[in-house]
């Protein structure tokens, strides 16, 4: 993975290259760790192995794939956007707490599971608590687990989104470092800006009830001053304030970086969005409508939650659709009106953004509250979140693609682009298309025995559906590996 992501020192651009290049690396390297526990759980089912085996691996797979890579991979190229689009570099102390903050918070929480801590990526509390007093696991895995997420959090609510406030507002911009210059009001950057606000500022309410209850964990205060932050209904309430947004401030950040690059492939060279107004409407009508479309979450707990909320949350869940149909709207239109050169980085960006559509009809169907009571504790709703992180990664790997000679000098090859879009795109539309149907049929989600009532069969889907990601996976990987160096001058590729 070094060898990968060598970073090209005769640019002058290592200020912008080194630190994203370190994140994505680190990104791949926890790919591969989800990928792999992501093909032992259908395993374990089949081979009948216990059903300790799938909790495990449920959980680290869940952790490794949304956290360490998805978002990491995300960190990564984002801010390498950003630091060519206003000159800035990517460096200091919050350019290395967000790398070390992640990478350490889920190290220390892979441990944790280890130690015998089953809790799902989505962390339904008391559960941890209650596990532990029940002998499910030990108290000290609840501590470790509890610090591992809490490092991983502060890098997404804190460390990320203030580098890049400080990178968007602060400090002299260096002409050198300018690589596409862009004003912050233009939709390639504009969702980066609104994503990083929307992190911050949805977090920290997390931030408060997560530091007090790690600091009563570690016995430091002492539990009855931290009985308020223990509450359910106050740490449910918090934690999906902030885990629905994060969703949403991924969306907006990936819809932003598609909108930058896309065109940059336009066939008649014009460069321009159909309209980059529309493109703004988008990104703030998503905005706007998913800070409280997160209530869809606590349909299926009624009476607890108002009816009232349920309906706001169902309500704007279907608002963010308004959303994406500007932006789908936006992006067909780009390309009918200027064609599009079909080369593999932008295709595969768009690969991600039609699995992204496919999910986002997924979430319109199980965040109606009629739908939601049949489906809320199947497999439609893995498939659901399974797709949400793979399409948003798979559209970043794409733009990856574009950025990745500017940061190594070195070009990938077409062929094996294309395989991997292939591979890809069978992969993951089948892998999501078999997880619904699987929860429409009623195959319950978190369920260490598919066996009864023919869940198998799903199963058995799922299994080869994730070799072909697997193998697409492993394709992108040698294309990396089998880079050649670029015989055109750096300033001029890089400026591109």
């Amino acid at each position: 993975f070094g060898k990968m992501f060598a970073v090209d020192k005769s640019t002058g651009l290592e200020e912008i290259n080194a630190w994203p290049a370190l994140m994505i690396m680190s990104s791949f390297v926890w790919l591969v760790v989800a990928g792999l526990l992501g093909l032992v759980m259908p395993a374990t089912q089949i081979f009948d192995l216990s059903s300790d085996h799938f909790y495990t691996t449920l959980t680290l797979h869940g952790a490794a794939l949304t956290f360490p890579f998805s978002f990491q991979l995300m960190m990564g190229v984002g801010l390498h956007r950003s630091g060519g689009c206003v000159g800035k570099p990517v460096t200091g102390f919050f350019a290395a707490m967000s790398w070390l903050s992640m990478n350490l918070g889920a190290a220390i929480l892979t441990v944790a599971v280890l130690m015998g801590l089953k809790v799902s990526v989505v962390v339904m509390f008391p559960l941890p608590l209650v596990g532990a007093q029940m002998g499910v696991w030990s108290m000290e895995s609840v501590i470790v687990g509890f610090t591992g997420i809490y490092l991983v959090l502060s890098c997404m609510i804190l460390w990320y989104p203030l580098l890049v406030l400080k990178m968007m507002f602060f400090g002299r911009k260096r002409a050198e470092l300018v690589l596409s210059e862009r004003s912050l009001n233009e939709p390639g950057m504009l969702g980066m800006l609104l994503a990083a606000a929307t992190l911050l500022l949805t977090g920290l309410p997390l931030v408060v009830v997560g530091t007090t209850l790690l600091l009563a964990l570690y016995k430091i205060l002492p539990m009855s001053l931290a009985a308020w932050a223990a509450d359910p209904v106050v740490f449910q309430y918090t934690f999906y304030l902030f885990a629905h947004n994060l969703m949403e401030a991924m969306a907006l950040m990936v819809a932003s970086a598609m909108y930058a690059t896309l065109p940059l492939y336009l066939a008649d060279g014009s460069r321009k969005l159909y309209s980059e107004k529309l493109a703004n409407l988008a990104l703030w009508v998503l905005l706007v409508t998913s800070v409280t479309s997160g209530l869809h979450h606590f349909i299926t707990f009624y009476p607890n939650q108002p009816a009232a909320l349920s309906y706001w949350g169902n309500i704007m869940s279907w608002g963010t659709g308004l959303g994406a149909a500007i932006s789908i709207f936006t992006v067909l239109a780009t390309i009918w009106q200027h064609g599009l050169k079909p080369e593999p980085g932008i295709i595969a960006v768009l690969i991600g953004w039609a699995l992204y559509i496919l999910d986002g009809a997924s979430a319109i169907v199980t965040s109606n509250i009629a739908w939601t009571y049949q489906l809320h504790g199947t497999m439609w709703q893995s498939g659901h979140f399974m797709t949400v992180v793979l399409s948003m990664s798979l559209m970043w790997m794409g733009v990856l693609y574009h950025h990745y000679p500017v940061i190594t000098g070195r070009k990938l090859d077409a062929a094996l682009g294309n395989l991997y879009i292939k591979l890809i795109t069978v992969g993951s539309f089948g892998a999501a298309i078999v997880m619904l149907a699987g929860g429409a049929a009623g195959m319950p989600r978190r369920f260490a025995d598919w066996h009864p009532e023919g869940w198998m069969l799903y199963g058995n889907l799922i299994l080869a559906f994730g070799l072909i990601i697997g193998a697409s996976f492993a394709v992108y990987f040698y294309n990396l590996m089998k880079s050649r160096e670029i015989s055109a001058p750096m300033g001029e590729l890089a400026r591109a």
